[in-house]
C-alpha cells in the first residue's frame, strides 16, 4: 500500500474527489471546474481516488459505444489516451499546486492492463512539471498520514495526526445497500484509521461510526478505554446518468445512452465532498493530547 505523509498547520481543507471520467460525453465538466474553484477559494488541498479518465476505448467489447465519447475525443484520432491525459492536464493544471495525489480506479487500471501505459502516472508527471512541485501518485489504496505539529517536542504525543485509507473501489454498484457492506469490511480488517475513502460505484455518501479503542500505552488503567469516531466516505462520479431527448433527435443522432442508463441504474448525486480538520491541543485525564477534529461538507 502506499503511504502518503503530509505536515500540516493548525487547519486543513481537503477537497475529496474521484470518478472524473474525463472523455466521456456523459461528464459534467463544469462541475468539476466549479469544485475546484471551491477549493482554491476556500485554501483546500485536492486529492483524486481514482477514475480520472473514461477511458472506455474501442477495444472493450462490453462498454465501448462511439456515441457515449466525447467530440474531442474523435479529434485525437488514434490518440484517444494521450488526448485524455492532455485534457486532464488542462483541466487540473491551474489548481496543480494544491493537488496532494491522484490515485488509480479501474477504468485507468484497465489502460495500464490492455494498453500497457499508465494515465494516471503520466498525468502526475506533467502536473508536477508544470506546477514546479511533487504530485503524489496513489496508485490504487494506500494511506494519507496528515501531520498537525502545532506542540513543541518531537514526541508522537506532541503531534496531531489524521490517518484516511483510499481505495477506489471493487465490485458492482451496490443498487440497494449503496455500498455501506463495503465499510463494514473495511473497519473489520483497518486498524487506526480516522477515515474510510472510497469511490467506483458513483453512489455518494458518508457517515460515522465509533470504535472503543484499548491503549495499553497508558500508565493509567482508567485512561486505556476510548472511543474513536470513523469517518467513512463515498464521493461521487461527475456522470449525469440520465438526459433528456426526443424521437426526432435520436432518428437524427441516434442513442447517447450512459453505460448506467443501459444497466437500469438509478440517478446518482454527483461530485465530491470537502473534508475540514482542526486540531485540540488539551489536557484530558491529567495527561496532554494534540486531537483532531473533522467535519464533512457532501
Amino acid at each position: 500500500m502506499t503511504v502518503i505523509e503530509h505536515i500540516c498547520g493548525s487547519t486543513l481543507r481537503l477537497q475529496l474527489m474521484s470518478d472524473l471520467h474525463i472523455g466521456s460525453l456523459h461528464t459534467d465538466y463544469k462541475l468539476i471546474e466549479s469544485e475546484l474553484k471551491r477549493a482554491e477559494a476556500e485554501d483546500a488541498l485536492i486529492a483524486i481516488n481514482g477514475d480520472v479518465f473514461d477511458a472506455i476505448l474501442p477495444g472493450d467489447r462490453k462498454r465501448y459505444r462511439a456515441n457515449n465519447l466525447h467530440p474531442r475525443m474523435y479529434s485525437a484520432g488514434d490518440d484517444m489516451i494521450g488526448e485524455s491525459i492532455r485534457w486532464a492536464a488542462e483541466i487540473l493544471s491551474p489548481y496543480a499546486h494544491r493537488i496532494l495525489m491522484i490515485g488509480d480506479g479501474n477504468h485507468d487500471d484497465s489502460v495500464a492492463r490492455y494498453h500497457h501505459i499508465e494515465p494516471v502516472k503520466h498525468l502526475c508527471i506533467l502536473l508536477a512539471r508544470d506546477s514546479g512541485k511533487p504530485i503524489y501518485y496513489g496508485g490504487y489504496h494506500g494511506f494519507l498520514h496528515l501531520k498537525f505539529p502545532l506542540c513543541q517536542g518531537n514526541t508522537s504525543r506532541a503531534c496531531g495526526h489524521y490517518v484516511i485509507h483510499y481505495h477506489h473501489g471493487a465490485g458492482g454498484g451496490a443498487p440497494v445497500t449503496k455500498g455501506a457492506i463495503t465499510f463494514s469490511r473495511a473497519q473489520m480488517w483497518l486498524e487506526g484509521v480516522d477515515a474510510i475513502w472510497r469511490g467506483h460505484t458513483h453512489n455518494k455518501q458518508a457517515g460515522r461510526d465509533s470504535k472503543i479503542v484499548f491503549d495499553s500505552g497508558k500508565v493509567r488503567a482508567e485512561n486505556r478505554v476510548s472511543s474513536k469516531d470513523v469517518l467513512t466516505i463515498r464521493t461521487g462520479a461527475y456522470m449525469d446518468t440520465y438526459q433528456g431527448t426526443t424521437p426526432e433527435y435520436l432518428m437524427e443522432h441516434g442513442r447517447k445512452d450512459n453505460y448506467g442508463a443501459l444497466m437500469d441504474g438509478s440517478a446518482l448525486p454527483k461530485g465530491g465532498m470537502m473534508l475540514e480538520l482542526t486540531v485540540e491541543d488539551c489536557q484530558k485525564h491529567k495527561m496532554r493530547e494534540t486531537i483532531v477534529h473533522s467535519s464533512l461538507r457532501i
